[in-house]
């Protein structure tokens, strides 16, 4: 694969996962999470999580990624001791780096080249002028970034 079609495959992989709502009923949330259904139902009456409307009635809850990561990290704090309320109000207080990070993955990836040896993250433009780009890559399991030129589209 070279670069142009790399960009291709990633522009439409995001589409697809901007288009399909991956979500998972209360059975697979309770296995992943380790969370009971009952406690899950008893969180949902609570308002601590909520579950995907589907409009039609008698049909199993459906629960979005994003509900996913908040059991996690709700259970992560009741396992280090934290109650319930303050586990859910800690959650509350993420919600918005979780939220920022999502954005990120979903808009600042915008595919992979080689370049200088190594297999880098385009990361998009650098600055408002759009002359340079960032790209990360790993080394040592840390990551390294570099600032290129920007390429010119003709």
């Amino acid at each position: 694969m070279d670069n142009q079609e790399d960009g291709v495959f990633f522009k439409k992989f995001k589409d697809q996962l901007r288009k399909h709502q991956f979500t998972i009923g209360i059975t697979d949330l309770a296995k992943m999470t380790g969370v009971s259904q009952t406690q899950l139902r008893y969180w949902e009456q609570k308002n601590y999580i909520h579950s995907l409307q589907t409009g039609e009635k008698n049909t199993t809850h459906r629960y979005s990624y994003g509900t996913l990561m908040r059991v996690h990290f709700v259970k992560m704090m009741l396992d280090e001791g934290f109650t319930l309320a303050a586990a859910v109000e800690r959650a509350n207080g993420y919600s918005n780096q979780m939220e920022m990070m999502r954005i990120f993955m979903m808009t600042a990836f915008q595919g992979i080249e080689e370049r200088d040896g190594h297999h880098m993250v385009k990361l998009g433009y650098f600055d408002e002028d759009q002359t340079q780009q960032l790209y990360c890559y790993i080394l040592d399991g840390k990551p390294h970034y570099r600032l290129y030129p920007a390429k010119s589209e003709g």
